[in-house]
């Protein structure tokens, strides 16, 4: 009788901590504060210029805005447009109000998100490990040397992309998807005419359209003859799949760093527990389509190497992971680097259990890593 007791007991001991961890958690992730601010971008080739409203919501009320008033083409994986202004420690945000003209489209968009707010909390908690100077010690402590320290991401970035597409990130040293939205169109009518005016004069606008169309590229111009603009090649980006790095010999990561199509990027210095840093990519795992990848690796014989992508052809990438996928929708992919034993030539090969590609045009480089070299690297 007194074993069953003390059972029970544990039982409610356990789910009222389990209870109060979960509510902690949620008064955590609605009030706890990080300093970030606001970004945007859009494609290239495929301006767009944001107007109001243009800010994240917080639960108390408070609006963390966005750049505005800007002509927007730098590309996903390129610098937003930001700047700081009001509270540098904010909470979460609970949504995100956005309206902007696409100029591809002669269009104006705008939307009203709700922010899975547990998701970024999580993410701006966890952090990622990063060499260099770390601001907080130099700030509060005036310590300037390089040490492996742990940071957070400094931005909520709006990526926007034609036919009212919205993907947002958080964004740091390192950059990770917290999801895709989708805007309404704000038919031709008094809304859009009073969203032009916060532009230009409404008069200009034939104007205005003709040059900016005059300014894109004759693949922009097509497609927009044809009514061809479309969100398909950044939602493509966006496609996950279940995929691995292996090597044709024994090598040990000690470092890397990987961008994705996606605009995803991340990456992790030389650390006692590499091992599970390195599951990300040398373990079967949802990952967009890498775009970049560097490898710093250890041979059996102790030298250090760098392999470096520097690019992989995107259409060449992009369908080769559809190609693979459809073959063999259940099974993994494989990305297999075979290097020769003298570390002078590469080749990448895509494969699951049913077909082999290899990839003809992405970019390599090998380069044997000296002390001094991997100084320099470091800066």
């Amino acid at each position: 009788m007194i074993k069953k007791t003390i059972i029970i007991l544990s039982v409610i001991l356990t789910t009222q901590f389990i209870s109060c961890q979960k509510m902690e958690k949620t008064a955590n992730y609605k009030t706890e504060k990080f300093e970030w601010d606001g970004d945007a971008t859009a494609p290239h080739d495929y301006p767009m210029w944001i107007i109001y409203p243009h800010s994240f919501i917080l639960s108390d009320g408070y609006e963390a805005v966005i750049p505005n008033d800007t002509f927007m083409a730098d590309g996903w994986e390129g610098s937003a447009n930001s700047w700081s202004i009001g509270k540098s420690n904010k909470a979460i945000p609970e949504s995100l109000k956005i309206a902007w003209y696409s100029y591809t489209e002669n269009k104006f968009y705008k939307g009203n998100f709700k922010m899975p707010q547990e998701k970024i909390y999580d993410l701006f908690k966890d952090g990622y490990l990063i060499y260099g100077i770390d601001t907080k010690k130099l700030v509060y402590e005036g310590y300037d040397k390089k040490e492996l320290h742990k940071e957070t991401f400094s931005a909520l970035t709006v990526g926007l992309a034609p036919k009212g597409m919205v993907v947002v990130w958080a964004s740091g040293q390192n950059k990770i998807e917290i999801g895709r939205f989708q805007g309404e169109e704000v038919p031709e009518g008094p809304e859009a005419d009073k969203m032009w005016k916060q532009i230009a004069e409404l008069s200009d606008r034939p104007i205005s359209v003709k040059q900016s169309m005059a300014k894109f590229t004759s693949e922009v111009q097509e497609e927009i003859l044809k009514g061809k603009i479309s969100s398909k090649r950044w939602d493509d980006y966006r496609l996950r799949y279940s995929w691995r790095v292996t090597f044709n010999q024994s090598l040990e990561i000690y470092k890397y760093q990987i961008r994705f199509f996606n605009s995803e990027h991340f990456g992790y210095p030389p650390t006692k527990d590499q091992g599970s840093y390195n599951k990300e990519i040398i373990e079967t795992k949802e990952k967009a389509v890498p775009s970049e990848l560097d490898l710093f690796v250890k041979s059996e014989n102790g030298l250090k190497h760098l392999i470096r992508i520097d690019s992989f052809d995107e259409q060449e990438m992009i369908q080769s992971f559809k190609d693979l996928a459809k073959s063999s929708p259940n099974s993994s992919i494989t990305m297999l680097i075979n290097v020769d034993d003298t570390f002078k030539k590469v080749n990448i090969v895509l494969k699951n259990d049913v077909i082999e590609i290899v990839l003809e045009k992405c970019k390599t480089k090998l380069f044997l890593i000296d002390k001094r070299a991997e100084e320099l690297l470091k800066e």
